[in-house]
């Protein structure tokens, strides 16, 4: 597919490698905690270790509904006649002992009396006055969940820095774990910069666009455990760059602008960090997004993004999220990546490393990828349908069709993997 963006290499800008290294070694992680309420931890991450208190479950229990038996295992047969003692049910134990060749009906979850060693199926017993009669071999320990058979006692259960889910707040709640110790939430804020950039409720002119970045970070950023501040949007001035800037870094962590970061004569973002801050670096060698300054204003973190909105989303992929997770506590994960069959040419320049949006398939058990659509900086189309990148090597100048080329999924999606 043809790509009507002409960028030429630049020997001076970093890899993707080096550029996120100098990023995580820079970010500090949030310190400040707080205990929240378990129904309110979804999503935060957890400030140290869970370590279970007891066995869970912490009794034994039936697996089905059925008869909890207390019978002589050297004497292995398909027939056995026990006489039904009681019952027990879960939350209403059978206290009292049971002999052999006696049984106990129970419920599942029921409490297993100590002396029975195995647990049959209702639907294999037939009922006869007070004994029931089974047709049928009997293990021993069938159908029993034993103390610790999910989680034992002082083993240690959630790690510190883990992002609580649905699953560890249900083992939270098993462990009686009311109130949970997580990382305070880190401010993050953004603004656009533009004369050209119209709010969403305003009727549109020419020469004007509405402003989707700040809407495209809103959406970035709903899965952190942060606190979001908009800042709006800044015209191109140096004096009101540098005057937002001020004031958004007092009152974040961590800040974010899109635009106003290239070469252009509008382009004051990279000059205005360099007045109040300190810039880690400034060009990338990856397509969409050359253009990203990574630096510090004081105590607040610093990224001022493309303004192609396809750029916006890939460096903040690659990078900010990175970013974010080490402010939050949590540890990098690496993007899962799969290798798939090209199903048509793509072409690049070398020099730099390019992802390229792409629709993932599955068919008979193997994987293919083609181009989502233009693949222009601007074309946020090309991402609305596509469901992975294309990640090519900066050395790399065309794949042919049929090669298998490295692939990064989104979320796994059944619109595309039949």
């Amino acid at each position: 597919m043809k790509d009507n963006c002409f960028n030429e290499f630049d020997p001076n800008a970093l890899n993707v490698e080096e550029a996120l290294s100098r990023i995580l070694k820079s970010i500090v992680s949030k310190k400040d905690t707080e205990l929240v309420p378990l129904k309110e931890s979804y999503g935060r991450v957890l400030a140290k270790n869970i370590k279970s208190n007891q066995d869970i479950p912490n009794y034994k229990n039936s697996a089905m509904d059925g008869y909890a038996v207390c019978m002589d295992i050297t004497n292995s047969n398909n027939k056995y006649t026990f006489t039904c003692v009681g019952e027990s049910f879960a939350g209403r134990p059978y206290n009292k002992n049971v002999k052999i060749n006696e049984a106990v009906k129970v419920m599942t979850g029921g409490m297993v009396p100590k002396s029975c060693n195995a647990v049959v199926m209702k639907e294999l017993v037939k009922n006869i006055d007070d004994k029931i009669v089974i047709n049928a071999n009997i293990f021993k320990d069938q159908n029993i969940r034993f103390p610790g058979e999910d989680i034992k006692k002082n083993t240690t259960v959630l790690l510190k820095g883990r992002q609580i889910d649905d699953v560890d707040m249900g083992i939270l709640a098993s462990l009686g774990e009311a109130k949970i110790a997580v990382y305070s939430k880190p401010i993050i804020g953004f603004f656009s910069t533009g004369d050209e950039l119209v709010s969403i409720d305003t009727k549109i002119k020419k020469s004007q666009v509405y402003d989707s970045n700040r809407y495209l970070l809103h959406g970035l950023l709903q899965k952190y455990p942060i606190k979001i501040k908009d800042f709006g949007v800044v015209k191109d001035k140096l004096k009101s760059v540098e005057k937002k800037l001020v004031l958004a870094s007092k009152e974040c962590d961590l800040l974010l602008t899109t635009g106003g970061v290239s070469v252009g004569d509008a382009d004051f973002i990279k000059d205005a960090l360099e007045k109040l801050g300190k810039v880690n670096f400034w060009k990338i060698a990856v397509k969409p997004g050359r253009p990203l300054a990574f630096g510090k204003i004081k105590k607040c973190f610093f990224f001022g993004l493309p303004g192609n909105p396809v750029s916006v989303v890939v460096t903040f992929n690659l990078f900010v999220s990175a970013a974010i997770r080490k402010m939050t506590g949590q540890k990098n994960n690496t993007s899962l990546t799969l290798t798939a069959k090209l199903q048509s040419e793509i072409k690049k320049r070398k020099g730099r490393k390019e992802y390229k949006r792409g629709i993932l398939t599955i068919n008979n058990g193997e994987f293919f990828v083609k181009s989502s659509g233009a693949q222009g900086s601007n074309i946020l189309s090309s991402l609305k349908d596509a469901n992975c990148y294309i990640e090519l090597a900066e050395h790399i100048d065309k794949i042919k069709e049929g090669e298998n080329v490295k692939v990064i999924p989104f979320v796994l999606s059944s619109e595309h993997y039949e």
